[in-house]
């Protein structure tokens, strides 16, 4: 064929292309004429139109047209085929083809086949077989939609990115948006990234500020960036609302070929994007009422192919809104007002509870409570407040106000003096709201209480506290009374009631036996209320506590979260942090079990769910020792102080020990605290019918045929690790080869670290700045700059935080499997793709040749 000069070389249909720095088949070509420019030197030349499908691994399919002739750096490949003849010195070394081949098995992962799973590969965690049980799911069914409710600390991160990285690797997917509580951001972050090699980009006011910069106004992250991690506090603001409008609006459009605007949706703790529960009206159950999370969360999800829903704790007790959580995620099967269908439910929900699983090593938790003498004045306080909050009920009637008070100002009380003295403060310089009745409990401190920061202003039971005045529900107080009980409050800002005294001496005896030299041993407090958690830190501070002492509360920025979780679970000889305080919605979702086994609950939560996520801190996949969760206890219940301690005392070992599910637990031990409050009996709840509840809980009871089940998860795994030849030789193989092939230098065995295994440790030496990106994580927040040795056995990387486990997605290993794949289309490629050995005694020779096909088009 005659070419003008200048003039690019026509590709025809099923040759590969270089265009725009990414490889491609040509699937079509159509000539067209176009208007001629006056610039044009008049030649009467036609211009083509190629259809385009990407040969890239991350791009497999993907669809591009372009105009030929105006393309710039496009180039046809020469066909690729083997050598017509070959020179015994240009043969590749063995292991060099043998890495060249390991790269292209790896990356032909076939879509066909749903039990050949490859994801387990490409993660850096040890995946028990329980954890394939949701990825086999998804694969089966035509979409993923899941709700992952497995107990605490059994590892939904895990399977929800087995779930992510194997649709990715088999081109169902492309786009990935995590939706998640604001303290939890930064650790879906670093998680998908370090597990799995997947980066995932934080969308926020900070991002959208910076995108705007350097892209423009218009420039919208949902669209930018292909896997995305937003909060649940910034999802509904009119910000990000109007970003996802517009990526909605692009998905339906026709020239799109889009259905949904992403692929793969992840709610992590979704039972807070769950209504709230519903309101009586007229002495009924109404429809459960949606917050506005809850409206964000259902647009985003009509307009994802796949969802995923994680929470251990899906279900608290109230029909109405777990129906409506289950509508969001498969709204064919489930419709808010409509029964559950109990078999639909159990195709749609993973649940196991850790006494499902007794040989993965799970240690039966131990629940302890250390005994406290309170002091005459805590008793008599509390009495003048028991004494003020009845006279007052018997001066306003019938009105049931008082009810609620009692317990709220009672449930601060119990928690410390401090907290007591500041929210009574606060609530009598406060105006007068609209009022509260019993039907409010749920909300304000039930199972339907709001996530937010315990022991702020403008947090939810602050708010209703103020409401209540409007009736005025502590009428009954004398002059001077609730002046004395503020004063009395406030005098312990800086001293330790009798409780704390108790927990004192529990730390000196963990953390400080001999007064003076600490031990390794580290403790977790928690506490519903930011206030006392401030007044622990000063009293603690003043015990020799200063700089052993950490905190974690909501208002704690992300990144000093991270930090001081990551100086937690540091090994206790390097890091001097002893004791760690936190609020319940701080330490959510945080783990805490590498060198932890001890947590105190210094106050009781009155919903139950709360009390099982402090305990889920520890008692977790991981944890090496038995848990010990610790709870205190008046000497006496003589007193009314005394009574009330002890209930909540006994609740919490109640809670703690539940071996059953905690959506049936919750409005028995709900009702249990509000009659014993409030001192009447609760009337009882009648149901007609079918009991949602009681299939809800079937549902979730978990354990169901499930040794069966992981048995034949256990021999699919071990079956496509030996099909896919993967091993620690293997891979340091496929790295040695791209590094030599790319001019890199080698890595340098690191003999010292090597010697506490019987494994290859290595340092990865300075890399050129193509090679960079891939030694993003082998600092950490600890030593940033400092880069850890690297292994490609995970045995020798399993509970240590020195080395880091190289596996199939990490960054180093993704390079040099791409890297050597890419070789098979360039011309002036270094590899041969020809080798021969040598094999003794083998009695005659044969040829061996491998191929690798890929299909591409529709259909």
């Amino acid at each position: 064929m005659t070419l003008e000069v200048g003039v690019p070389a026509l590709p025809e249909p099923g040759q590969v292309v270089e265009v725009r720095g990414s490889t491609w088949a040509v699937a079509n070509v159509l000539a067209q004429g176009l208007p001629r420019s006056p610039a044009d030197d008049g030649a009467s030349r036609l211009s083509h139109v190629v259809d385009l499908q990407s040969l890239d691994e991350d791009r497999l399919g993907e669809q591009l047209t372009v105009v030929w002739e105006l393309e710039v750096g496009q180039t046809v490949t020469p066909p690729q085929g083997l050598p017509e003849r070959i020179h015994p010195e240009s043969f590749d070394a063995p292991s060099t083809l043998a890495g060249f081949i390991d790269a292209m098995r790896w990356g032909a992962v076939t879509s066909a086949d749903p039990n050949r799973y490859q994801a387990p590969f490409w993660s850096g965690v040890n995946v028990e077989a329980y954890q394939l049980e949701p990825l086999r799911r998804a694969l089966t069914a035509p979409r993923a939609n899941l709700l992952l409710a497995d107990d605490v600390g059994l590892g939904k991160t895990i399977e929800a990115g087995l779930v992510v990285q194997e649709l990715l690797l088999r081109h169902r997917a492309r786009s990935v948006v995590i939706v998640c509580p604001p303290s939890l951001a930064l650790k879906w972050q670093d998680e998908m990234r370090d597990k799995f090699g997947l980066d995932f980009t934080i969308v926020n006011s900070e991002l959208l500020a910076q995108v705007r910069r350097t892209h423009g106004l218009h420039a919208n992250p949902f669209k930018m960036f292909p896997r995305v991690i937003v909060s649940m506090a910034w999802l509904p603001q009119v910000r990000a609302q109007r970003l996802l409008r517009d990526a909605y609006a692009q998905a339906g459009t026709p020239k799109s070929g889009k259905r949904f605007a992403f692929d793969i949706l992840i709610v992590d703790e979704a039972h807070h994007v769950a209504p709230s529960s519903p309101p009586a009206i007229a002495g009924g159950r109404a429809y459960a009422i949606d917050t506005q999370r809850t409206v964000a969360v259902r647009h985003l999800a009509d307009r994802c192919e796949h969802r995923l829903f994680l929470s251990a704790t899906p279900h608290n007790g109230h029909p109405e809104s777990f129906t409506a959580l289950m509508e969001m995620i498969d709204p064919r099967r489930f419709s808010r007002g409509a029964l559950l269908d109990a078999a639909a439910l159990r195709d749609v929900t993973v649940r196991r509870l850790k006494r499902d699983l007794p040989g993965k090593g799970f240690k039966t938790r131990r629940v302890r409570a250390e005994t406290f003498e309170p002091a005459k004045d805590e008793q008599e306080m509390f009495a003048l407040l028991d004494e003020i909050v009845t006279r007052s009920a018997k001066l306003n009637g019938t009105k049931p106000t008082g009810d609620i008070v009692t317990m709220l100002l009672k449930k601060r009380f119990l928690s410390s003096p401090y907290a007591f003295g500041q929210t009574l403060s606060h609530y009598l310089s406060s105006r007068s709201g609209r009022g509260l009745t019993d039907e409010d409990y749920d909300d304000i401190l039930g199972e339907g209480q709001s996530d937010e920061e315990e022991g702020l202003w403008e947090q939810d039971e602050a708010e209703r506290l103020r409401d209540s005045k409007y009736s005025d529900p502590l009428s009954g107080a004398e002059p001077g009374q609730l002046e004395a009980l503020v004063g009395w409050g406030l005098s312990y800002e800086s001293r330790a009631d009798s409780k704390l005294g108790a927990l004192l001496r529990y730390l000196d005896a963990i953390c400080r036996p001999d007064g003076k030299h600490w031990t390794n041993e580290r403790v977790v407090v928690f506490s519903e209320y930011a206030h006392t958690v401030d007044w622990l830190t000063r009293v603690l501070s003043q015990h020799g506590y200063a700089d052993v002492l950490s905190v974690i509360q909501g208002s704690t920025p992300a990144e000093e979260r991270e930090y001081i979780r990551s100086q937690f679970t540091e090994e206790p000889s390097k890091e001097p942090v002893r004791v760690l305080l936190a609020t319940d919605a701080a330490g959510e979702g945080i783990d805490l079990q590498t060198h932890c086994w001890r947590l105190v609950n210094f106050d009781i939560p009155f919903n139950p769910s709360r009390l099982e996520q402090r305990i889920g801190r520890i008692d977790r996949y991981g944890q090496t020792q038995e848990p010990q969760v610790i709870h205190f206890t008046p000497d006496s219940s003589a007193s009314t102080y005394g009574a009330d301690a002890d209930f909540m005392a006994r609740i919490a070992y109640k809670i703690a020990n539940v071996e059953q599910d905690l959506g049936s637990a919750n409005p028995v031990i709900g009702d249990e605290i509000q009659e014993h409050f409030a001192r009447k009996k609760l009337p009882k709840k009648k149901s007609k019918g079918v009991n949602a509840n009681d299939v809800i809980n079937g549902a979730l009871a978990g354990g169901l045929d499930l040794n069966a089940r992981l048995t034949q998860l256990e021999q699919g795994y071990d079956a496509s690790r030996a099909e896919m030849h993967l091993d620690p030789a293997n891979l340091r193989r496929v790295v040695d080869t791209a590094l030599a092939m790319n001019h890199q230098p080698p890595l340098v065995p690191n003999y010292d670290l090597a010697q506490d295994s019987d494994a290859d440790v290595f340092d990865v030496p300075a890399l050129s700045a193509g090679w960079r990106s891939t030694t993003v994580g082998l600092d950490t927040r600890l030593n940033p700059g400092v880069m850890r040795p690297i292994t490609f056995d995970a045995e020798a990387a399993s509970g240590r935080s020195d080395v880091v486990y190289v596996h199939l997605g990490h960054p180093i290993v993704q390079k040099s499997q791409r890297l050597l794949r890419r070789s098979l289309w360039s011309v002036d490629s270094p590899l041969s793709r020809v080798t021969s050995v040598v094999v003794d005694d083998l009695p005659e020779s044969f040829v061996a040749a491998v191929t690798r096909m890929v299909l591409v088009g529709r259909g």
